[in-house]
């Protein structure tokens, strides 16, 4: 843009402080504004950002619950284990209270006591350790009393699961004897538990009847 003498009307080089015509000092040009900075706007939140974090989310919320799930289930599962195994235990007779008392098997039932409940003279007694007795009466007549001093409430749960499960085999219940009593199929035994003490009378050879067994069976639960 041409400039000119204030004064006297000259034209002016650009720039030019003084008129070099009429000497004129020429007026500075006023400095052009500094330029406003516009502050840089914020971008946006991307909505694909947004939509992918809320599904993240989402499956990190889906395991968790998986997870609390599986931790819960696994708990039941290891209480009901462990509440079975405490029913069977106790079924099998685990609980019983153990025998103090003397392990002399021909002392629980005396010669008179087995006579009586024979009706016939037992003429001969004989311990065999500290788990059997055997008995002679009549002529050639003998039985066996064989006695589980130790763990008797397991011995005859699993006896009598398997004589009553796995073999199809009935026994019959005695009432009032001990603490349980059973007649083997056939009456070829009787099972007596008192306690933790189990007694067997061998009935397969003895000629002994059941009635005989159980008044026998009665006098030793007695001495337990």
């Amino acid at each position: 843009m041409a400039a000119f003498c204030v004064s006297c009307g000259n034209p002016l080089a650009d720039g030019a402080r003084f008129c070099n015509k009429c000497g004129a000092t020429q007026p500075t040009a006023p400095a052009a504004p500094a330029p406003v900075s516009v502050p840089a706007s914020t971008p946006p939140v991307s909505q694909g950002t947004s939509a992918g974090m809320k599904i993240l989310i989402g499956i990190l919320a889906f395991f968790m619950l998986l997870i609390l799930a599986v931790a819960g289930s696994c708990v039941y599962i290891g209480y009901r284990v462990k509440q079975k195994a405490h029913e069977f235990s106790t079924s099998m007779g685990s609980e019983t209270k153990p025998y103090t008392g003397r392990r002399q098997p021909c002392a629980m039932l005396s010669t008179n006591e087995a006579s009586t409940a024979l009706g016939q003279t037992v003429t001969a007694v004989e311990q065999r350790g500290t788990m059997s007795c055997e008995y002679t009466y009549g002529a050639n007549g003998h039985f066996d009393i064989n006695y589980t001093w130790q763990g008797g409430g397991i011995t005859m749960g699993l006896a009598r699961g398997a004589m009553k499960h796995v073999a199809g085999m009935d026994i019959t219940p005695v009432e009032g004897i001990g603490d349980e009593a059973y007649l083997a199929p056939g009456n070829s035994a009787l099972m007596m538990r008192k306690g933790d003490v189990l007694v067997q009378i061998d009935l397969r050879e003895s000629g002994v009847n059941a009635e005989a067994a159980e008044n026998m069976a009665r006098k030793i639960a007695s001495h337990l």
